[in-house]
């Protein structure tokens, strides 16, 4: 894959993580990345702020509390049926592949969640 992470600069992101570590780590490297991120702690904030900033990129964790990814990824296609979405998770579980979806398995890389970004980009461009 050629990478072009020009094309991040253009992108909005939102990215929702339980583990206060993971998303602050990971999303300092992401907001050097990125034009916007937005940080999300649960499911139920995660929607709350997709709404209000209609991200171009949404990454999710599946197991978390309050409101779990699963249920978050699914009032987001209800509102936007083609949102590109990454799951990660420390999970590798088949039974989410109906989600339409990159699965990326944790710990996370950082420089192949960009890949994944970089292919959801060129799948709905």
């Amino acid at each position: 894959m050629i990478r072009d992470e020009a094309v991040l600069k253009q992108l909005s992101a939102l990215y929702v993580e339980d583990n206060d570590a993971m998303r602050e780590s990971l999303g300092k490297y992401m907001r050097r990345r990125f034009g916007e991120l937005w940080l999300s702690q649960n499911g139920k904030e995660g929607l709350e702020l997709y709404k209000k900033h209609c991200p171009d990129i949404v990454i999710t964790d599946i197991e978390m509390p309050v409101m779990d990814g699963i249920t978050m990824i699914t009032k987001i296609r209800e509102i936007n049926d083609d949102q590109p979405i990454i799951i990660t998770t420390a999970f590798n579980d088949d039974e989410h592949t109906n989600i339409r979806c990159l699965n990326l398995i944790k710990p996370i890389d950082a420089e192949r969640l960009i890949d994944a970004v970089l292919y959801c980009v060129g799948k709905v461009s």
